[in-house]
């Protein structure tokens, strides 16, 4: 393999990992390269930087397997490593959606898979996984299965199950009467009977929409006494009136607990604090008190302020500081032309995931509030670094709003794992942008 080639393989390994659609354009664009072994540790591993938020990326894992020769190597691969897989939830639960569009792609030994993993669920060792999509690959048949191995459990484990699943199996096949089946099924079989009575017990409901609750002064006290006070939006915080985050201010003068400051803090992370922010800025200076985050909410409380103070703080943390990441909100009020230079620094600090995350969040609070054709420079940084395709998303409509959006992700994105990236692709071309 020539150096080149191997760049190559590079490039794509790391779009991948990121779920970008670079990764793409890169096969469209090589036809003669085989990044098979590349896309099979695609598909094994969910490199979502949080796979329970962003989900499953076997659709956009799948888009790459169809477009090489060697797919059928890739998928025979795919599901004879599904077989085996003891655990890593969420890679698991990608190869099972992936057997899944395997299967509806003309693939029938996709569900002999996926039922044999399936089987394997009681054993020790082994993550439970698949139930989804055994009912969407296999209807009616797959849900049956699923009640007894669930069931199976119930009966001797004295265990439980709600409704969820089967409910939505339900929503989604409405030519069904499911409840009818399993009772069918459940006369003659003690464990879907088991799962039967268990899923009518626990019925999964909705949580029904209560009427928004108020906040007041007395409510965020009684939060804090009880230590409770976790988040609140601006748009909740906005609820007090001038008088009452007078109130609370005057307390966190006052209060040495840092812990109850801490508390205090949140809420002023949401609403101006209405005195001298001098407070603020000490705590902001200071040391983290242990088993708090009480510079952190202070730092978020110093973003409604402008000062010469302030911008020194900020600067003389980002120079001292490996990962300034706790102190970039300090800029978002106090931000001048010239900067983006000092957050391309620091997000060419490293390449590591963890790092690239965390400095993200300020990266994209500054720009947020500092409308500016030089974001363009760092974001794209941290665009090109993080595999985080939430973040990516809020990045990628900075870009937009700023007119920066370059021509080379513009295309990437018809193509990323995040789906409302790929709708934003459709949107920015009908808009001419």
């Amino acid at each position: 393999m020539t150096e080149q080639y191997a760049y190559i393989k590079r490039q794509f390994f790391n779009s991948l990992k990121r779920g970008t659609g670079e990764a793409y354009l890169i096969l469209n664009d090589n036809p003669n390269i085989d990044f098979s072994d590349i896309i099979i540790e695609g598909a094994f591993t969910n490199f979502a930087f949080d796979q329970q938020c962003e989900g499953s990326r076997a659709v956009y894992v799948y888009r790459l397997i169809k477009k090489i020769p060697q797919k059928d190597k890739i998928i025979k691969t795919v599901l004879t490593k599904l077989q085996v897989k003891r655990n890593d939830y969420w890679g698991l639960d990608q190869m099972c959606d992936l057997a899944v569009l395997f299967f509806k792609a003309g693939y029938p030994e996709a569900k002999t898979a996926l039922y044999n993993r399936f089987e394997k669920n009681a054993l020790e060792g082994y993550e439970f996984c698949g139930q989804v999509q055994l009912m969407e690959i296999d209807g009616i048949n797959g849900a049956l299965k699923v009640a007894e191995s669930v069931g199976k459990k119930i009966f001797e484990e004295n265990d439980w199950e709600d409704s969820w699943h089967i409910d939505n199996f339900q929503k989604k096949n409405k030519q069904l009467s499911v409840y009818n089946e399993l009772q069918k099924a459940g006369k003659q079989n003690k464990f879907i009977d088991a799962y039967l009575k268990s899923i009518i017990e626990n019925k999964w409901s909705r949580a029904k929409y209560k009427k928004s609750t108020k906040f007041s002064y007395e409510l965020i006290r009684e939060k804090i006494d009880a230590n409770k006070f976790r988040v609140i939006s601006v748009d909740k915080a906005n609820d007090l009136s001038i008088q009452e985050v007078e109130k609370l201010a005057t307390e966190v003068l006052e209060e040495k607990d840092k812990q109850r400051q801490e508390l205090y803090l949140r809420f002023f992370a949401k609403r101006k604090f209405p005195f001298d922010y001098r407070l603020l800025l000490k705590i902001a200076s200071g040391k983290n008190p242990p088993k708090t985050r009480l510079v952190e909410y202070a730092v978020d409380s110093l973003t409604y302020f402008s000062g010469k103070d302030i911008r020194n703080l900020a600067l003389q943390k980002f120079s001292s500081l490996k990962n300034p990441s706790n102190y970039l909100n300090l800029l978002v009020s106090n931000y001048e032309k010239g900067d983006h230079q000092l957050l391309v620094e620091i997000a060419n600090r490293s390449d590591n995931y963890e790092y690239i995350h965390s400095i993200a969040f300020g990266f994209i609070d500054i720009y947020k509030v500092n409308k500016t054709e030089d974001c363009k420079e760092p974001l794209e940084i941290i665009y090109n670094k993080i595999n985080c395709g939430i973040h990516r998303e809020d990045i990628v409509k900075l870009l937009i709003d700023n007119n920066v959006l370059s021509d080379k992700i513009k295309w990437e994105i018809k193509f990323d794992s995040n789906i409302k990236l790929r709708k934003l692709h459709t949107q920015v071309t009908k808009n001419g942008r």
